[in-house]
C-alpha cells in the first residue's frame, strides 16, 4: 500500500512486532514518515525487526508522551527515530524510549534526541558501530557535568569489539571526531556509560584497537603571568603535520582558531612528545575560557578534534593596568586593566602637559577584567598618558602616536 505518509494513531494500546512488520518484515518503500501519536507505544520484541527502509519514527514534540519499547531483542532499524522532550535536570531520563540515559543537574530545555543507524567513519577509515545519536538542548549546552549511557544492539556492532567499545563525539555532525572513552560498560545489558560531559552534539561507539592518526596522553591547562599555557603529550603519532589550538567562551558556539603547532616531523613518531602553546591574548571580559586541539594530517585534512578544557580565569587580587598593545600605535591600540573590585572607573588621556585629552570610561564596573579600544583619530603624533583612576587608586602608562 504505497504511501506518501504514515501515521499511526493509538491512544492506549501497545503494538507488538507480529502487527508491525509486513511479510518483508518493513514499511512501504515509498514511505518518508511514521507519525506516533501522543500516549502510545511502540513495541517491538521477540527479535522483530521494524525495518523502516529510511523513514524517520517521529514520536513527537515536546509535551509529548509516545514511547518505544524495544524488548528481548526487537528493535527498529534502518532509518532515524527522533523524539523532543523538555528536560530539567533530568536523572537517567532515556526520552522516548530511544536507548540513550542523560543526567545532569542542568535545565537543558527542549531536547531534540535523533536516532540514526548510518556507520559514522573518522577521516582515517576507522569506522562505528550502527548506531549514533543527535542531542540538542534549547537552552544550556555548556558546563553540564553530564552523564549519558548509550545503549545498542549486538546487531549493530558493525564488527567492533564489543569489549573495546568508548564514546565518541563530534560537534560538527560526524565530520571530525574526538575519542571521549567510557566510565563503565555492560556487555550483556549493551550499554556503555561516560559521565564529566560538558555539552551534547553527536555521539557514537568505536573501537578502542583502532587508534585515531594521534595518541593524546594529556591535555592542560593552567593560568600563568604570560596568560594561558596549554601543555600536551601524545604516545604516538601518524601523518601529523600538527595542532590547531581553538578557543570559545563558554555558551558560544564557534570556536576561533588563535595558533598552530606544527607536529614531530616528518609526521609519524612512536616516542612521546610534548607541545606547550601559550595564550598571551586573553579577552578579558571572560571568567573562564574552553580550549580545543584539532589535528591535522599531511594532506591538510582536519581529522580530529579533542575534547575541549575549560580553565576558570583568575580573579584579579589588585589595580592593573597593562601597557597597551600595539604601542606606538598609528589607528588603534587596546588598553586592558584589571579591578579586584567593583569601582567608580574613570580611565582618561592625557597630554604630557596634564590636560585631559579624551575620555574613555567614566562609569562604575564589576570586578574583573576589561578592555577599551583608543584610537589615533584627532591625536597628534607624539607620547601621551592614559591614566586609570579608581577613588584614590591611579594607574598610569605612556602610549605613542606614530603615524
Amino acid at each position: 500500500m504505497p504511501m506518501s505518509r504514515t501515521r499511526f494513531s493509538f491512544t492506549s494500546i501497545c503494538l507488538v512486532a507480529a502487527l508491525l512488520l509486513s511479510a518483508a518484515g518493513a514499511i512501504p518503500a515509498s514511505a518518508q514518515q511514521v507519525l506516533v501519536q501522543n500516549g502510545a507505544t511502540v513495541e517491538v520484541s521477540n527479535d522483530g525487526v521494524w525495518d523502516l527502509q529510511g523513514a524517520t519514527m517521529d514520536l513527537g514534540p515536546a509535551g509529548a508522551t509516545a514511547t518505544l519499547s524495544e524488548q528481548s531483542g526487537g528493535r527498529v532499524d534502518n532509518g532515524p527515530l527522533t523524539a523532543t522532550r523538555a528536560l530539567n535536570n533530568p536523572s537517567s531520563s532515556d526520552p522516548a524510549g530511544l536507548g540513550i540515559a542523560i543526567t545532569t543537574s542542568a535545565d537543558l530545555g527542549d531536547v531534540t534526541v535523533t536516532r540514526g543507524h548510518a556507520v559514522q567513519t573518522a577521516p582515517n577509515g576507522n569506522a562505528s558501530i550502527r548506531r549514533y545519536y543527535d542531542l540538542s538542548p534549547s537552552q544550556t549546552n555548556s558546563g553540564l557535568d553530564a552523564e549519558l549511557t548509550f545503549s545498542y544492539a549486538d546487531a549493530e556492532l558493525n564488527g567492533r569489539t564489543e569489549s573495546e567499545l568508548e564514546f565518541f563525539k563530534s560537534t560538527d555532525g560526524g565530520s571530525t571526531w574526538s575519542e571521549e572513552g567510557l566510565d563503565s560498560q555492560d556487555t550483556s545489558g549493551n550499554t556503555v556509560t561516560l559521565g564529566g560531559i560538558e555539552s551534547l552534539s553527536r555521539w557514537t561507539l568505536g573501537s578502542e584497537s583502532s587508534p585515531l592518526p594521534v595518541d593524546l596522553i594529556a591535555f592542560e591547562g593552567a593560568v600563568t603571568d604570560q596568560g594561558v599555557t596549554l601543555t600536551w603529550r601524545t604516545a604516538t603519532e601518524t601523518d601529523n603535520a600538527g595542532f590547531e589550538v581553538e578557543r570559545t567562551t563558554p555558551g558560544a558556539r564557534t570556536w576561533d582558531q588563535i595558533g598552530f603547532l606544527e607536529g614531530q616531523g616528518p609526521g609519524t613518531t612512536h616516542a612521546t612528545t610534548a607541545y606547550t602553546f601559550t595564550d598571551d591574548q586573553i579577552p578579558y571580559e571572560a571568567d573562564s575560557l574552553r580550549y580545543r586541539l584539532t589535528q591535522v594530517d599531511l594532506g591538510g585534512t582536519q581529522s580530529e578534534a579533542f575534547a575541549p578544557l575549560s580553565i576558570a580565569l583568575r580573579a584579579p587580587d589588585q589595580l592593573t593596568l597593562h601597557d597597551s598593545a600595539p604601542n606606538p600605535f598609528s589607528h588603534r591600540t587596546t588598553l586592558r586593566y584589571e579591578l579586584p573590585q567593583a569601582r567608580s572607573v574613570r580611565l582618561a588621556v592625557y597630554d604630557l602637559l596634564g590636560r585631559r585629552v579624551k575620555t574613555l570610561v567614566a562609569e562604575r564596573q564589576r570586578a574583573g577584567r576589561h578592555q577599551v579600544r583608543l584610537y589615533a583619530q584627532r591625536l597628534a603624533s607624539g607620547t601621551y598618558l592614559v591614566r586609570l583612576s579608581t577613588g584614590r587608586h591611579t594607574r598610569t602608562v605612556r602610549v605613542t602616536v606614530s603615524r
